[in-house]
């Protein structure tokens, strides 16, 4: 692997305006598509999900409990894992 060669503190300045000014641009980029994904729209639910709670069998809307988004994380284990 080569290094990068050393260089004046002029030109590391001129390199890195040039290195913020790409790391900018791809702030923006993906500024823009997380907007463009909060704008997707939405599907309606129309399965009756069930899911197994801490007291017992609760629906798609019970889980949510109140709020408006919920964040699911999801495990995958090997067969025998409790």
């Amino acid at each position: 692997m080569n290094s990068p060669p050393i260089v004046s503190p002029q030109e590391w300045e001129t390199a890195r305006e040039k290195l913020l000014a790409k790391e900018k641009e791809l702030t923006h980029a993906r500024d823009a598509l997380a907007a463009g994904r909060r704008r997707m729209p939405r599907m309606a639910v129309e399965k009756d999900y069930a899911f197994e709670g801490p007291n017992g069998p609760a629906s798609l809307l019970d889980v949510f409990d109140g709020r408006r988004q919920l964040v699911v994380y999801r495990f995958f284990f090997e067969p025998g894992v409790a």
